[in-house]
């Protein structure tokens, strides 16, 4: 019965030093450029511990050690309204986010965006799909949302590098 005893002790207290390092491994800051808009960053990096950076103008304190997405919002204010774009992965190069003690880590995300077009052909039929991806390479919900709101009936308008406008449409069928 001791050896049990002293054996439950030791696991309590080998736990207890281990949760405390895990707690106490220092940290750093995380900042994002968005491009000139708003970005929310939801990152988890253990069970028990969460961080929500934003793209404000001081960088945000985070644990060491790595973190993963959960969540990203982008938004940008355009003649009084709020236009988002949400992401839930899949994340690319944000996949794994590395924060080393006492240092800043730099995330580039968001705008500008590329449209990729994924063309699948079915007999007679043909399927055009995109994907809305950021600068680094993770990917947006295929809608935005204005003033809360989902907007389903895209507007599409294709630049070239001058800003000249290529061609403007819509989707026919949302």
């Amino acid at each position: 019965m001791k050896k049990r005893d002293i054996s439950i002790s030791i696991a309590i207290i080998g736990v207890a030093v281990l949760l405390l390092c895990l707690h106490s491994r220092g940290g750093g800051r995380i900042e994002i450029d968005a491009g000139g808009a708003v970005a929310v960053l939801q990152l988890r990096n253990n069970w028990f511990k969460s961080t929500t950076v934003t793209s404000a103008a001081e960088p945000t304190l985070a644990s060491a050690g790595v973190h993963r997405p959960r969540r990203l919002s982008m938004s940008v204010e355009q003649n009084g309204r709020t236009w988002r774009i949400d992401s839930r992965g899949p994340w690319a190069n944000l996949s794994r986010i590395r924060v080393k003690n006492l240092r800043s880590t730099a995330l580039r995300l968001g705008p500008p965006f590329m449209i990729k077009s994924k063309v699948r052909r079915n007999g007679s039929f043909v399927d055009i799909d995109y994907a809305i991806v950021g600068q680094a390479g993770e990917r947006y919900e295929k809608f935005a949302v204005k003033d809360n709101r989902a907007v389903r009936k895209a507007k599409v308008r294709i630049v070239d590098e001058t800003g000249n406008i290529v061609e403007a449409g819509s989707f026919r069928y949302g």
